[in-house]
């Protein structure tokens, strides 16, 4: 979908309605063997009202109820709202590997626990066959009855992948799509540093690829398909090699997040300090910014925004056809899309997701063009498109550049 073979990639980072997942409660956090699926959810598990909300949301898979009961837990003892971390986090631990959970939370009080059904149908998107659910429901000290619902679209399912790893242990990645697709990839970021594609095949809907961890840390695995609407994430897992396993999210800031946001009012000034610190800090030229490809990416973000939908195609082209609309013609081009609930949030989205920092830091990129706008609830809808002419433009040393 881009000229000179540069990927593109979509992030979503959505912010639930869940009570937050919260570390330091005395119980360490055990991981899963491995990250697989499907691994199907026990129906008999669940009083009455779960069993009728899992029919109605979809299929069953066992790691998203561990994620649903967890945030039951918490949800019952009245914490907060969480950061979007602590659902990703959970399902990883839990060996879950599809991205974008979406997670939802009702409650009602006595008898009219019949009511959260209801709820539940409004906030499902309709025609969603690949859905896979986790569902938990319980009751409170004060007689309200809680439903707890996350939810995934399954485009791919995943090959047992082990959690633990030795350093230089050569791993299988296989994944198993269930939507056409053009092509697919598999990346994986190590502990610092650019991504790194590996060498992947695409045969009879099957991706497979290989890696050795070639240090101790935590890897992260990838696996991206170019689907109907564009290239985007379809399965996610973590590899630790030679290292415990975390027991919460890291929490930290991706580079130029802090100090970027509070400069100005101006989001798509912002991010692009944000990038330029984000370069900088891996040794790469700051990147130009570009008003014709600013006008490209606002008009992409605002037709994420008003459709409700992450792609690099929502109706409007994909981004070689929304460039040569636009009277462009760049011999290598690539684009992240993201939806977040801050701009800083979904900065550190990009940054953690391999696809995307692979088009973050890529030398041949030489300009961008950012747009950000705001849905109704402050959400932000952010589309990156990098540009450049292919030449691969030496790195300076780190810490170089001009935030």
């Amino acid at each position: 979908m881009t000229r000179g073979g540069a990927a593109l990639a979509a992030a979503a980072f959505f912010m639930t309605p869940v009570a937050e997942l919260r570390a330091g409660s005395g119980v360490a956090r055990v991981w899963a063997a491995a990250s697989a699926s499907p691994v199907p959810m026990e129906e008999e598990a669940h009083d009455a009202l779960g069993r009728a909300a899992l029919a109605q949301c979809g299929v069953g898979e066992s790691g998203l109820g561990q994620v649903a009961r967890e945030v039951l837990a918490v949800k019952l003892g009245g914490s907060r709202i969480p950061d979007p971390d602590a659902i990703a986090f959970a399902q990883r631990a839990a060996g879950e590997p599809h991205p974008w959970a979406r997670a939802w939370t009702a409650s009602a009080k006595g008898g009219a626990s019949e009511a959260l059904l209801p709820k539940l149908r409004e906030w499902l998107t309709p025609g969603t066959p690949l859905r896979r659910c986790g569902v938990a429901s319980g009751v409170g000290s004060d007689g309200t009855q809680v439903l707890v619902v996350v939810s995934v679209e399954a485009l791919a399912d995943l090959a047992p992948l082990p959690t633990r790893a030795r350093v230089g242990q050569w791993m299988t990645v296989e994944a198993h799509l269930h939507v056409p697709a053009r092509g697919a990839n598999v990346l994986v970021l190590g502990p610092s540093g650019a991504p790194q594609a590996l060498l992947t095949s695409l045969a009879d809907s099957t991706v497979r690829a290989r890696f050795a961890p070639e240090r101790a840390g935590e890897f992260t695995v990838q696996v991206m398909a170019d689907v109907a609407a564009g290239p985007r994430p379809v399965l996610e897992a973590t590899v630790f090699a030679d290292v415990e396993p975390l027991q919460a999210p890291s929490g930290e800031p991706a580079p130029g997040e802090e100090d970027a946001v509070s400069r100005s009012r101006d989001d798509a000034g912002a991010l692009a300090r944000m990038l330029a610190v984000a370069r900088a800090g891996a040794g790469q030229l700051a990147l130009a910014r570009d008003g014709r490809l600013d006008q490209v990416a606002l008009g992409h973000s605002l037709r994420m925004s008003r459709a409700q939908v992450l792609a690099h195609d929502v109706g409007d082209g994909n981004p070689d056809a929304r460039l040569a609309a636009a009277g462009l013609d760049v011999r290598m081009a690539g684009e992240n899309v993201a939806h977040a609930p801050t701009l800083a949030q979904a900065h550190r989205a990009l940054w953690e997701s391999p696809s995307h920092r692979l088009n973050m830091l890529r030398p041949e990129f030489q300009r961008v063009g950012i747009g950000v706008t705001h849905g109704q609830a402050g959400d932000v809808w952010v589309t990156e498109i990098f540009a450049g002419d292919g030449r691969h433009v030496p790195a300076q040393p780190a810490g170089g550049g001009t935030p």
